[in-house]
């Protein structure tokens, strides 16, 4: 028997089955394949329970990330891609948000095929693979489908907070320890990571992973691109990160990188008209109205 103990996780794998249990995690009422031990007992004492057959969906422990990454991801000219984004979108944010129920996950499953076709028939004898966030639903649940549908190794990560979420099916997953964990390990063993939408940990932890390993980013705004009206906002009315993505590209800019190249062009010069007019973007953010909203010809 292997057991992972922790305040109020426990994962442990016995003979045919792993099994993951919570305790006082009252959310998790409710979720496909969870069951609660003890419904009479106060709250704060439920235990939340789901079971994984290990003979249909391999679960690699926090220990077994080696023997996980060499089966799944590693080989010969691999090219390893992730995706992040929302987990769910509910009908109220569709239709305030400009876009169809399924539409955002049918977008990033599209674009993670049409890529995959590029990048393949750029490169023939590269290995393309994928890793996801493991759970049965939004952009997890659309890399996994479009995985399967180039038939392309992929391989989940998760961790014991999440694990409820994830479906027992028969594709792989590993488990970290912690949220953190979970966030740094699935960046860490991508090449790019493709930041499509999402809220506070894609834009914390994932994106600034990017950052600390080395990886690539390509940040596209795919509800923005599909939507009838924009999409969603950078924060919502509290003032909390709504679109990740769309915060990522209002406080971000790169300047001069069009210009870089051309022999036709000034590049200097116009980079520094094209951060100019960045900053005089950023000012009018800034500044009160009546100063911010000046015109001075």
């Amino acid at each position: 028997m292997r057991e992972l103990g922790m305040d109020t996780y426990s994962l442990w794998r016995e003979e045919l089955i792993t099994v993951v249990e919570a305790r006082g995690v009252t959310h998790l009422a409710g979720v496909p394949g969870v069951i609660c031990r003890n419904p009479q007992a106060p709250e704060p004492e439920r235990l939340y329970r789901k079971t994984f057959i290990n003979g249909l969906k391999r679960i690699y422990f926090p220990d077994e990330m080696e023997s996980a990454l060499s089966t799944y991801l590693r080989g010969r000219n691999t090219f390893v891609i992730a995706m992040n984004g929302y987990s769910a979108i509910s009908p109220e944010n569709c239709a305030a948000w400009g876009v169809k129920p399924g539409a955002y996950e049918k977008a990033c499953e599209v674009f993670l095929i049409e890529m995959c076709k590029h990048f393949r028939a750029t490169f023939p004898d590269a290995d393309v693979r994928f890793t996801h966030g493991a759970s049965d639903m939004g952009v997890d649940r659309a890399i996994s489908k479009a995985a399967t549908a180039l038939r392309r190794p992929q391989l989940g990560f998760s961790c014991p907070d999440y694990l409820f979420f994830v479906p027992d099916d028969e594709h792989p997953v590993y488990v970290a320890e912690s949220v953190e964990a979970y966030s740094h390990a699935f960046v860490r063993n991508s090449d790019i990571l493709i930041a499509a939408n999402g809220r506070l940990q894609a834009y914390r932890m994932d994106i600034a992973a990017v950052f600390e390993y080395d990886k690539f980013l390509l940040s596209v705004n795919i509800l923005q691109l599909i939507s009838s009206n924009g999409g969603p906002p950078a924060r919502n009315a509290a003032g909390k990160i709504e679109d990740a993505v769309a915060h990522f590209e209002q406080r971000v800019f790169t300047i001069g990188q069009q210009f870089i190249g051309s022999s036709r062009r000034d590049a200097w010069g116009e980079a520094l008209g094209e951060c100019r007019h960045v900053l005089t973007r950023i000012g009018r953010q800034v500044l009160p109205p009546d100063i911010g909203l000046e015109i001075n010809v």
